[in-house]
């Protein structure tokens, strides 16, 4: 069988050092097939130190411009240029560098598209940038001749607002969330994880309701973590502020990157909650399910089918404190639940295989 050449295009590089798609491309490393010859982009803005010509059997290539922000934009079409003769597939990562695809159409049945969330709907862009935002999603779309959505919801969505029935849905794994117990020195540094407490992990941005979290906890019996990027905005900022008084009830902490700190947090909850509203299948809850933790989320369509409509659910304030009154055999029935549907469908190797049997075509 000859082998097939794959460029990825969209992450920042490996190894991972950021969000989904950087893990996502991490674990396609880690289980390649024999037959695939695999090249990566990397941003030499992102990789000062240490640019590794290979990784775990990837080749990877550095671009020296910046991957993130506005200039993301350019580093994808960049990318998109130079690997479009080369490859026999280009997996594209998001949607940032579709203003080049109408250029490159020729090449369209090579265009492999993991189109991420519903990236123009977040809080986050102003009416502008949504718009730019909207306009990468439907360029790219009409543009490639493959779709991956992460969620059901997200192909129900290509479908109705671009006529494309043919997008094929892979989640995200997150096995590499486990069970971790909790130490002394961490105890010492984390008081809260001699007692019970309710857990969040997520980014300061009003799409993620992390308003409606902190009301629901701010006179709440056990005290509600949140970890997330509290200096990254002016609402953000704005928010700690407002709620740093309720000590002893809410504990903000900064952005976590160490991974067996983090699993050490959210696998000793006696509550997560995941309050996401936009985009598709999001690594922090399929992460948190692997952790067997009871879970509460956001009703909407992208979590529900996630969770298969067996955790918790709430749209406000008043449903959370509802939910908060549940006895706690409930609570463990969520745990095991939602470990049992991340073991059968939220695991790397599952979701590297789906990936590579879609590449093959």
């Amino acid at each position: 069988m000859n082998n097939r050449t794959i460029a990825v295009v969209g992450c920042q590089g490996l190894p991972a050092k950021y969000g989904g798609f950087e893990t996502l491309v991490e674990y396609l490393a880690e289980y390649r097939p024999e037959n695939f010859e695999v090249t990566v982009y990397c941003s030499k803005k992102i990789y000062k130190d240490e640019r590794p010509s290979t990784y775990k059997g990837f080749k990877l290539k550095y671009i020296n411009l910046p991957s993130n922000g506005l200039a993301s934009c350019f580093y994808d079409m960049y990318t998109l240029w130079i690997s479009a003769k080369k490859f026999d597939k280009i997996l594209i990562l998001g949607n940032s560098g579709g203003f080049i695809l109408p250029f490159l159409r020729h090449y369209k049945s090579k265009f492999v598209l993991n189109i991420g969330g519903i990236e123009w709907k977040r809080s986050k862009y102003n009416r502008f940038l949504q718009k730019v935002v909207r306009f990468l999603m439907k360029v790219s779309v009409r543009n490639s001749g493959f779709l991956i959505a992460d969620n059901i919801g997200i192909k129900d969505y290509i479908f109705q607002e671009y006529g494309r029935n043919d997008s094929v849905v892979i989640e995200y794994g997150g096995d590499q969330a486990e069970k971790e117990p909790i130490t002394q020195d961490k105890i010492m540094e984390y008081p809260f994880l001699s007692g019970k407490y309710a857990i969040a992990i997520a980014r300061i941005q009003s799409d993620n309701n992390v308003e409606m979290l902190l009301e629901a906890f701010k006179g709440y019996r056990y005290p509600l973590v949140y970890v997330g990027n509290w200096d990254i905005s002016a609402y953000a900022r704005q928010l700690r502020e407002k709620y740093s008084s309720y000590q002893g009830h809410l504990f903000l902490l900064d952005a976590i990157y160490d991974l067996k700190t983090l699993n050490m947090l959210r696998s000793n909850c006696y509550l997560y909650l995941h309050a996401h509203s936009a985009g598709g299948t999001n690594p922090s809850l399929v992460e948190a399910m692997h952790c067997s933790v009871p879970i509460f989320c956001f009703d909407n369509m992208y979590n529900n089918y996630v969770t298969e409509n067996k955790a918790g659910y709430f749209k406000n304030v008043e449903d959370l404190q509802r939910l908060l009154l549940e006895p706690e055999e409930s609570l463990s029935d969520i745990a095991l639940e939602m470990k049992n549907i991340a073991n059968e469908k939220f695991t790397w190797k599952t979701i590297s295989d789906k990936y590579y049997s879609f590449l093959n075509l």
